[in-house]
């Protein structure tokens, strides 16, 4: 076939594994991915792939022409590079607002230096970024993801409040204190439903809601009310201070590096993870990478 834009859309399809994915890829709707396989399938007579609710299964027709077509688009790829290589290259890249930026500082710096013609452009819309820094249940089907640290959860208080004479903190001390919500936090949801369902019923007031952990942190250190939120939050604010809640199931996350799975996502985020990541229970500090 003399256009290669099927063969790109059909790639994406089979490492992303739904042609939605494939389509937010390559940057266009899905109808024209789903189109674009099936002149495929007219052109070499065969299914490429059989469809499920878990997604796409590949045929051993679709396998042979991924594997034949690897080659060919790699080569097409390489010349693209050199006779556009002063094009700038958009790296849209995601960052959770439960999640604060320091810890990938040099990670990005990295990708920086190695590859000169990217530009960052940050995103709110996680299934458009090419990276991701998230918890790993927050992430979208078909990324990779490199765990960093391991978080569990606890409450944020701030300086000088009562509760902090105690030095943990139990289900009964919080009955009747007013909370900031988080309502973009699954497991802080998670945690707050563990607070309702214990034997000592908490009876917290919601009375401020949050749209991201910076704002959640403000919030609390102006006295508005205590927050759950990550025990690795315990250094970042100077009026805010964390405690462990007794007597409850542990709410924990992990929190890492996703990466769209094409070729370009993959390679950068190769240069930000320059060393075997390992997962601990504590933040990697900035400039740790």
């Amino acid at each position: 076939m003399d256009d290669l834009t099927p063969l790109r859309y059909f790639r994406a399809a089979y490492e992303l594994g739904t042609f939605s994915a494939a389509a937010r890829a390559c940057d266009v709707r899905q109808p024209s991915v789903s189109a674009a396989i099936a002149r495929l399938e007219g052109h070499y007579g065969g299914v490429l792939f059989r469809r499920s609710r878990d997604g796409l299964t590949p045929t051993p027709l679709g396998q042979e022409l991924y594997q034949q077509a690897g080659g060919v688009l790699a080569q097409v790829n390489r010349l693209e590079a050199r006779l556009k290589g002063h094009v700038t290259q958009i790296a849209r890249v995601y960052c959770a607002p439960d999640v604060f930026m320091a810890p990938f500082d040099a990670g990005l710096a990295r990708i920086r230096m190695a590859e000169a013609r990217v530009q960052f452009q940050f995103t709110d819309d996680l299934t458009q970024a090419d990276l991701l820094f998230c918890d790993k249940g927050c992430l979208p089907r078909g990324c990779g993801f490199n765990p960093l640290w391991q978080d569990r959860y606890g409450v944020g208080l701030p300086q000088g409040h009562a509760l902090l004479a105690a030095g943990s903190l139990t289900l009964a001390d919080l009955a009747g204190q007013a909370i900031i919500a988080r309502p973009y936090c699954p497991s802080a949801d998670q945690f707050l439903t563990g607070l309702q369902r214990a034997d000592a019923p908490a009876g917290m007031i919601v009375a401020a809601s949050a749209t991201h952990d910076a704002q959640l942190m403000d919030l609390v250190a102006a006295g508005l009310g205590i927050a759950l939120m990550p025990m690795s939050h315990a250094d970042v604010h100077r009026g805010v201070i964390l405690r462990d809640v007794a007597g409850i199931d542990s709410v924990t996350r992990i929190v890492g590096v996703g990466f769209r799975k094409t070729d370009f996502a993959a390679g950068i985020a190769r240069h930000f993870l320059s060393r075997d990541t390992i997962l601990t229970t504590a933040p990697v500090a900035a400039g740790a990478f």
